[in-house]
């Protein structure tokens, strides 16, 4: 299932998040336009709204691949890197509050999934053993 197919996960609770997300982004490209020059931009509203799941499919797929019962390829050695800092990012955000609050904006989209590879939190979380 590619990313445009996908329905949210709603275990992540980012459905209306990632609706939110959309509606501004369209909203700020169609300020101020006539129908028809909102007409004529019409791939590139789509294109954008599609952008706005990226941060959310990346969160769903890379903890849903932890389980054996998800479809799809197995992670390969990058996924399960990804999987292993993962795993220490949630262990420290119990304890740390600097990775805490970088783990909860990317929960909650504020933040893209990358930052929690910030030497900050990824030194941080590196100390905490899982």
């Amino acid at each position: 299932m590619t990313q445009s197919q996908a329905v949210q996960n709603p275990v992540y609770g980012h459905g209306m998040a990632v609706a939110a997300v959309q509606a501004q982004a369209v909203a700020g490209r169609i300020a101020g336009r006539g129908p028809a020059e909102i007409a004529a931009r019409a791939r590139e509203l789509q294109k954008a709204v599609a952008a706005c799941s990226g941060g959310a499919w990346t969160i769903a797929t890379g903890e849903d691949r932890r389980y054996p019962g998800t479809d799809g390829p197995e992670p390969g050695r990058i996924g399960r890197m990804q999987q292993a800092h993962m795993a220490r990012v949630l262990a420290a955000a119990n304890t740390d509050p600097v990775v805490s609050e970088a783990f909860f904006a990317v929960l909650s989209l504020n933040r893209r999934p990358e930052s929690l590879l910030t030497p900050r939190v990824a030194l941080r979380a590196g100390r905490r053993r899982t």
